[in-house]
């Protein structure tokens, strides 16, 4: 009996005495590659349609950084691109670049870091491609055609 009770003693004053690590928010989010507020719509609420990694070149000024881009699309244009059609009228897309970093929980992951770009292609009677960027993101240019139409001709990312 004796016994039993010292063990349980000692059992209870591991558990109350052990106290676990608070776990900061920056080890379980990546908040790194957190897009801030003010963009025109919310991208990273929107499903994705594909993605792409650029594993950097070497350019003649020294090695590009590594990016790596997802093609978001608000309902309207995740419908369309799954179904390989051109996007309709009130079809948005929304192409994040990030930085890459390497994954301090997974060794020789790569994931998302700083967020490079959000470029937005908004299709009606005329197409428009805004780009965001910097730090904080700010509209910087109006992307142009040729931008929207690289963003429109990216196909829809598929499993067999």
């Amino acid at each position: 009996m004796r016994m039993r009770v010292v063990g349980c003693v000692v059992m209870l004053a591991m558990v109350c005495g052990c106290k676990g690590k608070k776990i900061a928010d920056a080890d379980l989010y990546n908040v790194q590659a957190a897009l801030t507020t003010g963009l025109p719509y919310p991208v990273l609420e929107w499903r994705a349609i594909t993605t792409a990694v650029n594993r950097g070149r070497e350019d003649g000024e020294g090695t590009a950084e590594a990016t790596m881009d997802t093609l978001f699309g608000n309902d309207a244009a995740v419908a369309a691109a799954r179904a390989g059609t051109a996007y309709p009228a009130g079809a948005v897309l929304g192409l994040v670049t990030w930085r890459e970093r390497e994954d301090p929980h997974w060794f020789g992951a790569r994931i998302p870091g700083a967020v490079v770009s959000v470029d937005f292609v908004v299709v009606g009677a005329t197409t428009v491609c805004r780009e965001f960027a910097g730090e904080p993101l700010r509209e910087v240019t109006n992307c142009g055609a040729k931008r929207a139409a690289e963003m429109e001709g990216m196909k829809a990312a598929w499993t067999p």
